[in-house]
């Protein structure tokens, strides 16, 4: 592995010894001042926080919610998951350029808003309101996430010895307001249904939008960039603006809904345009260094996808085979099948510290792993968590599994996805040149919510049955599907491995600082 890093992280530390020399200086006061990181990130955070604890409750409910609530087929669900994490995650790169353009504030505001009636609307339990409660949490997420994410960027400059560390504070504590939602709203819907959870997300949202609104004044960009709407509007036209995105943007959501066929298509269809948009951006870029950092920014993006793709399986077809074929009971409690997603986000937390901490000692070291060996080591840690989960079924032919066989492969899941979502948010700022990190971070989310429409592909695949099998019967379907996606994603992995050399070649001139805590 030293022959394979030798010559490619010169760059690296060549960062970590200025961040080393900046820690040192403590007489210096404008030396001190960057070590600080900006008062935006705490209000920023918590913000996101609330948002991501009402995200979380979907992203764990929705599958149940469908099947044991409104009673639908697990095929239209899984499908209505996968049209949902399309959206999700590929409306951003639409919501990400308008809110670039339109001022990441005012967006934040709107989206937030638009998600909380969405929220709300997931309180009457009917299939209507599924849809509608849906189409306006997207159309909002979409706004308001590349907002709030490019906010916490544009508090750095695109050099900040903190920038990483900073992005893993947000990525770490927004994951806590996640985890806390889900075992509380687990434990809500069980007890008292689900609208009692959603009532819960609801709650969450306001008060995200009442700190966002209070600390609105307050959050301002590094002195060397611009929060600010890049177009000359009044007030009352940009809000008026972002009001219809929303009020268009919900129907046309609605109908790709009921449409899931041509809803992948048009997804998939994005994809390809937007990479081929960001080619044509990137190869008329004259700054070479700035071209070179696109062009990696394309490649590993599109590798994340591989990632993405078994991430989405977690809150769906997991939570099914955990709801239908794993003993609940853990330490005593028995847990809804929901509240087990919630450990992936225990985890991120615990096992991040622990990461933030490592990258900082490598660097220091000049072993710090490039970014592409990261990325595919994460495929090939993941696609040991399903094998794993295929292996454990082994064991339990005909009973249900143990519950910490679940726990053990969430804190694999966990850290996988440690190597790839949060240096992915800050590689954006990072990469992206000045005026771009909108589109580019709705890119970053788009491969994500492409990974979720063909996560609900592999989903269907099993062909479960639609009544209650023996545990003898689903249990080898379950062993079939975990075994060949895990193999699938860890061979992917190592042959994208055998390529980082180059792609970190690629980004020579890009010195990547290990996240610090």
């Amino acid at each position: 592995m030293q022959a394979l890093f030798k010559g490619i992280l010169q760059d690296i530390l060549e960062d970590a010894t200025l961040n080393i020399e900046i820690q040192k200086n403590q007489e210096n006061k404008m030396s001190k001042s960057r070590l600080k990181h900006p008062k935006a990130l705490a209000p920023l955070t918590l913000c996101y926080a609330l948002f991501m604890a009402a995200f979380g409750g979907i992203l764990a409910s929705l599958t149940l919610y469908q099947t044991n609530q409104l009673h639908m087929d697990t095929d239209t669900a899984y499908g209505v998951f996968a049209a949902a994490m399309a959206l999700l995650w590929i409306l951003p790169l639409l919501g990400g350029y308008l809110a670039g353009k339109w001022g990441y504030i005012p967006a934040a505001r709107m989206g937030v808003i638009a998600c909380t009636l969405g929220m709300a609307a997931f309180c009457f339990n009917s299939v209507a309101t599924l849809y509608i409660g849906l189409a306006l949490f997207v159309v909002g997420n979409a706004l308001a996430t590349p907002a709030i994410w490019c906010m916490v960027d544009h508090c750095y400059t695109k050099n900040s010895p903190l920038r990483e560390a900073g992005f893993t504070l947000f990525y770490l504590f927004f994951n806590l307001g996640a985890v806390i939602s889900i075992f509380a709203g687990g434990a809500l819907a069980e007890k008292f249904g689900f609208g009692v959870e959603f009532g819960l997300d609801t709650a969450c949202l306001i008060l995200a939008y009442l700190l966002l609104q209070f600390y609105s004044h307050h959050i301002s960009s590094h002195k060397d960039r611009s929060i600010a709407a890049q177009v000359s509007w009044s007030r009352k036209k940009i809000y008026t603006a972002l009001s219809l995105s929303i009020l268009i943007g919900t129907p046309v959501s609605i109908i790709l809904f009921n449409h899931l066929n041509l809803n992948n298509i048009l997804m998939m269809t994005l994809m390809l345009a937007s990479v081929a948009l960001l080619l044509i951006k990137a190869l008329n870029r004259s700054d070479k260094q700035q071209r070179n950092r696109m062009l990696a920014f394309i490649f590993l993006s599109i590798i994340s996808v591989i990632f993405w793709i078994l991430y989405s399986l977690e809150p769906s077809f997991l939570s099914v085979f955990i709801n239908t074929n794993v003993d609940t009971t853990l330490l005593g409690a028995n847990l809804p099948a929901s509240s087990f997603f919630a450990f992936d986000g225990v985890f991120v937390i615990l096992i991040g510290l622990i990461l933030s901490r490592l990258w900082f000692y490598l660097s220091i070291k000049n072993k710090n792993p490039s970014l592409a060996v990261k990325f595919s080591s994460s495929l090939v840690i993941i696609g040991l968590g399903f094998v794993y989960l295929a292996w454990m079924v082994t064991f339990h032919k005909s009973t249900l599994m143990p519950a910490h066989d679940i726990v053990i492969a969430y804190a694999i899941f966990a850290t996988a996805e440690l190597l790839v979502s949060p240096l992915g948010i800050s590689m954006v700022g990072s990469l992206a040149p000045e005026g771009e990190e909108g589109l580019m971070m709705g890119f970053w989310q788009l491969s994500t919510g492409v990974g979720g429409v063909l996560a609900g592909y592999i989903a269907i695949l099993p062909n479960l049955p639609q009544t209650t099998a023996p545990l003898i019967v689903s249990n080898l379907i379950y062993y079939k599907t975990f075994l060949w996606v895990g193999l699938g994603a860890l061979i992917a992995g190592l042959i994208i491995l055998c390529f980082a050399r180059k792609l970190a070649h690629l980004m020579r001139e890009t010195a990547y600082l290990a996240p610090q805590v």
